[in-house]
C-alpha cells in the first residue's frame, strides 16, 4: 500500500516543466489544457486555455521583484512565482496573458494584473513557443481520440 501524498507532493504533480531558462523554471498544469468557450458556451477548437507557473531563479530578477513588491512583502517574505492564465489562437500562431498573479514564497498572492487580450505573435525561441507546441499536442490528442470513438461507433453500428 502506497502512503497518501502529501498536500505538497499533490501540487507539485500538477505541473509539467515546460521550459528552464536565465529567468526561471516555466512549467504547465497539465490539467488545465482546455478550449475556449465562445459566446454561445460552444468549445472554439482554435483557442486553447493553459495555466502556467514561472519560478524566478535568476538573483537580479528577484531583487528587481523585491524593490517592487517591498511594500506589500511582510517579514522576510519574498516574490517567488507567478502564475499566469494563457491563451493561444492556435490558427493564428498568437498568445496572450489573459491574467497574472504574483506570489510570494509563503504562497502569499500579492498582485494581480489583467491583460486586455490582446494577443501578439509568438517569439521564436521562447517559452511561449515551447508552451505553443505543449498546445499543438493538445490539439491533436484530442483530435485522434475522437476520431478513434468515432470509428468505435461506426463498427458498432456495422455490427447490428
Amino acid at each position: 500500500m502506497m502512503p497518501k501524498p502529501t498536500a505538497e507532493e499533490v501540487e507539485a504533480a500538477r505541473w509539467s516543466v515546460v521550459v528552464e531558462n536565465d529567468l526561471g523554471i516555466y512549467a504547465y498544469d497539465m490539467g488545465s489544457l482546455d478550449f475556449a468557450l465562445d459566446k454561445n458556451d460552444q468549445y472554439d477548437r482554435n483557442i486553447v486555455n493553459v495555466l502556467v507557473k514561472t519560478v524566478f531563479t535568476n538573483k537580479d530578477v528577484l531583487k528587481k521583484l523585491k524593490q517592487d513588491y517591498a511594500e506589500k512583502l511582510e517579514g522576510k517574505e519574498k516574490v517567488l512565482y507567478c502564475k499566469m492564465d494563457m491563451q493561444y489562437k492556435m490558427k493564428e500562431k498568437t498568445y496572450t496573458v489573459k491574467t497574472m498573479q504574483v506570489f510570494t514564497n509563503k504562497d502569499r498572492q500579492i498582485d494581480e494584473k489583467k491583460n486586455k487580450n490582446k494577443f501578439a505573435p509568438i517569439p521564436e525561441k521562447s517559452f511561449a513557443e515551447a508552451l505553443y507546441e505543449v498546445c499543438q499536442k493538445f490539439v491533436a490528442d484530442v483530435e485522434a481520440y475522437e476520431r478513434a470513438a468515432q470509428e468505435q461507433v461506426a463498427q458498432e453500428a456495422n455490427k447490428k
